[in-house]
């Protein structure tokens, strides 16, 4: 289960082993506002997985451990990414699980699934809540992992 408040800390233990790395440098390396990672770090905005994906390459981590997911810090090496609505049509496909069921037994609307297979990406949130329902790994369900 995801939760911005283990995000934020995980970002914050992240930043201090690189000599206390400050927000506005993260946000630099990002291309993003320093403001924004301030919002993150202090647990007051959600972050999209775009972003949580740059976060992750910048760190070498996997998602799983900035999400929460798991306390291992495993080293992802950063490679390209195929588009997410379709990983996430082949993970559905290999775990069984349907589009409609998704949406039944989940928090997951319809309208998310059109969103995503329209090029938007979707919350930190959702991907965690799709990966906790498929009991797969985030890295898994977005293709960072094999």
């Amino acid at each position: 289960m995801y939760h911005l408040s283990i995000f934020s800390e995980r970002l914050k233990e992240l930043m201090f082993d690189r000599n206390d790395m400050k927000s506005e440098a993260l946000a630099k390396e990002l291309g993003t506002a320093g403001s924004t990672v301030r919002t993150w770090l202090n647990a007051t905005n959600e972050i999209s997985l775009e972003n949580a994906i740059k976060v992750a390459d910048f760190f070498h981590c996997s998602l799983d451990f900035l999400a929460g997911r798991t306390e291992t810090d495993q080293t992802i090496i950063p490679r390209p990414l195929p588009p997410f609505y379709a990983n996430l049509r082949s993970v559905m496909k290999q775990t069984g699980k349907t589009r409609y069921r998704i949406t039944k037994e989940t928090a997951i609307k319809d309208a998310y699934f059109t969103n995503w297979q329209n090029g938007q990406m979707p919350m930190l949130s959702s991907v965690c809540e799709l990966a906790d329902y498929m009991k797969i790994t985030l890295d898994y369900l977005i293709g960072r992992e094999n």
